[in-house]
């Protein structure tokens, strides 16, 4: 049988995982798991019942495809699934059959979804979204209240949330998210407030929980909170949770090089003294990003860091050995992690490479096996 943990792979902490999912209770509203993007990359089957076992009822995704997947699995049968991405109308019979709720901004996807709530002799739930600043989707805030009204209308339809999301709730100055949140407060002001008794009010992001006032809300939606990365290097400070996930490789090849060997494509790097180079089994055919050329790091067995030589491949990139250190093939790395006092997190990673750190976990391809450990 083939070692199926002989090259590049993930492993994803429940123990993290369940005490991440534990502070974020203590935030108050209920929780809306955000799992899209196979949980941002660490694996929708492996997170997943976690995240059951520790309470959560309500999940959301952004695709169709995603939604159909999530409900597939074992215990979701009865939970609440929320689709946060706009969708097409030819997706409202799927959403129906699969007792999706969808964050809706368009009036003619709702009518398509109340024909099909209709046909299946049934009632589809929407949240009605509004749009305080993002611009990519939402009902303006002056238009809510008749959009409320008419959709609730709409046979075979109940609108059982209304919600915003956040632009910039993670910026240095968070006068912009304040001001989204009073936008988002005066038009749920606007309607009438004896109809809203079992409609559910939701806008927190992860960074908008950790610095804005959740007030009165019913739900919160933290991603990159679960997974215990800090949305920015500001809310790294005092950050309570834990990170979830480990990437891992392992040593192909060993070499001894001389003076003036170059390593790698392109170029992009020549040896000024001779050194020991050894090849590692991930590339950014699994994800890794090929912008680490030259600059990122990986942590050797004995805790000590080792820096990318030369271009990083599809497959392979290579490391130079300090003096200090000694590998073999076979040895395994860290590539984003810890191991022992050394440690590369995910938003290390991001912030050398100018990119979100939700860019880092996503991107790991099907290639890099997740193991729940």
């Amino acid at each position: 049988m083939c070692n199926k943990l002989n090259r590049c792979w993930a492993e994803i902490s429940s123990d993290a995982l369940a005490s991440n999912i534990q502070v974020l209770k203590s935030f108050g509203p209920q929780i809306i798991a955000v799992v899209k993007a196979d949980a941002y990359g660490h694996g929708l089957s492996l997170v997943v019942p976690v995240l059951q076992q520790n309470g959560i009822t309500h999940f959301s995704v952004a695709t169709m495809d995603e939604a159909v997947q999530l409900r597939a699995l074992p215990g979701m049968e009865s939970a609440s699934i929320y689709l946060m991405a706009s969708v097409l109308g030819g997706d409202a019979q799927c959403i129906v059959e699969n007792n999706i709720i969808p964050f809706a901004t368009d009036t003619a996807f709702v009518q398509q979804l109340s024909n099909a709530a209709v046909r299946a002799n049934t009632i589809a739930q929407v949240h009605l979204e509004i749009d305080t600043g993002i611009g990519r989707a939402g009902v303006a805030p002056e238009n809510v209240l008749s959009t409320f009204t008419s959709w609730n209308a709409l046979p075979g339809i109940r609108v059982s949330g209304i919600c915003t999301h956040f632009t910039a709730a993670d910026d240095a100055d968070i006068a912009d998210g304040q001001e989204q949140l009073k936008y988002f407060e005066r038009a749920v002001a606007a309607l009438p407030q004896d109809q809203l008794a079992d409609v559910a009010i939701h806008a927190a992001n992860s960074p908008a929980a950790l610095r804005l006032s959740l007030g009165k809300t019913t739900f919160f939606r933290p991603g990159l909170l679960i997974y215990g990365i800090p949305p920015s290097i500001e809310l790294a400070k005092n950050f309570p949770f834990k990170p979830v996930m480990s990437l891992k490789a392992r040593v192909l090849l060993v070499r001894s090089l001389p003076k003036g060997t170059d390593v790698s494509y392109s170029r992009s790097y020549r040896l000024p003294h001779d050194a020991v180079i050894a090849t590692i089994g991930a590339g950014y055919g699994d994800g890794y990003p090929r912008r680490l050329s030259n600059i990122g790091r990986v942590i050797l067995p004995d805790g000590a860091f080792a820096p990318i030589r030369g271009r990083v491949c599809m497959d392979q990139f290579c490391i130079e050995i300090p003096a200090s250190s000694k590998v073999v093939p076979g040895d395994i790395v860290t590539l984003i992690g810890k191991n022992g006092d050394s440690e590369i997190p995910v938003l290390e990673i991001s912030e050398m490479i100018d990119t979100t750190a939700h860019e880092i976990p996503t991107c790991l391809t099907q290639r890099v096996k997740r193991v729940l450990v």
